[in-house]
């Protein structure tokens, strides 16, 4: 069943924009926060349509900037609604909940993070280690006991509004709630277009960490890359069994070893990412012996 609109007063106003203030979805643009609803969608489409564009106006303020939009005034009520809902799915038991009680890989199922995830097919269990959050991040991560993604989103579907963080996680966060596959792809092994999260794309952020000519010396000698890398990339290995059985097939078959990265958009990750990957492949088939003279002439091998 479709929200009742809100009827907006400057009273209503300043009490759903106080409440919304400290909430984690700030940026968000009001159009995923509207999809994620049982309301209609927010006319607006744009990356800085979020409720950060009003809830620091008064109500006089928020009329006037949603007349500038070309929105008429009865449009501040569902933006009340917006933001009251959304409330609602962060906080919905409030500070009473406990997180240390919930169980390690305890999702709610009906929080839009945990929705999102799974429209994009991702997987739960996978360890934030092997992300690209920056150490900080990991470090807070590891304090809560959030060691996988599913983790990552139950936390954070119930974090209390009055708490703010910012940074990676925050852009994990925003990446999760509006679906923004590019942002996702800064985060987590995830592949454009695609769904789940793939090992290619995994290596590739560890690549990512090299500069330049760490990169080149990795192409060159795999063994030049930093050990805890190294390791990483051993992780996300077992981690994606299926895509590197894939690999491993390709390059005992003779496949150009450069059409197995072929698939990375940037190219310039490229030949460091084969380089991290190839103490993990067989080494290429040794090509076949030329035949003799003599050989050739009694069609013997």
């Amino acid at each position: 069943m479709t929200s009742t609109p809100t009827t907006a007063d400057a009273a209503t106003w300043d009490k759903a924009r106080a409440a919304f203030a400290k909430s984690i979805m700030v940026d968000t643009p009001l159009s995923s926060l509207s999809a994620d609803l049982d309301v209609p969608p927010w006319p607006v489409n744009a990356a800085e349509e979020t409720p950060a564009a009003y809830i620091y106006l008064p109500y006089a303020q928020a009329v006037a900037a949603l007349a500038a939009r070309g929105l008429p005034p009865a449009q501040l009520g569902q933006l009340i609604t917006i933001l009251n809902e959304t409330l609602a799915f962060d906080e919905p038991f409030g500070d009473m909940m406990d997180l240390a009680s919930l169980a390690p890989d305890q999702v709610d199922e009906d929080s839009p993070l945990h929705k999102n995830m799974a429209r994009l097919e991702l997987p739960a269990d996978f360890p934030l280690a092997l992300s690209a959050l920056s150490e900080s991040t990991l470090e807070l991560c590891r304090l809560e006991k959030v060691d996988t993604l599913g983790q990552f989103v139950s936390f954070a579907a119930r974090l209390s509004p009055s708490v703010i963080v910012g940074g990676d996680f925050r852009g994990l966060l925003n990446a999760l709630a509006q679906k923004d596959e590019q942002a996702l792809a800064r985060f987590l092994p995830f592949r454009p277009g695609a769904k789940g999260l793939h090992l290619l794309e995994g290596v590739a952020l560890e690549a990512r960490l090299l500069e330049g000519a760490a990169r080149d010396a990795v192409a060159a000698d795999p063994l030049s890359a930093p050990a805890p890398i190294r390791a990483r990339v051993s992780r996300l290995v077992a981690w994606f069994p299926a895509e590197h059985d894939t690999l491993r097939e390709a390059a005992a078959a003779g496949r150009p070893l450069g059409e197995l990265v072929a698939a990375l958009p940037d190219a310039s990750l490229r030949p460091a990412v084969l380089g991290l990957l190839q103490p993990h492949l067989p080494p290429p088939p040794a090509p076949p012996k030329p035949r003799s003279f003599w050989s050739r002439l009694f069609g013997r091998a």
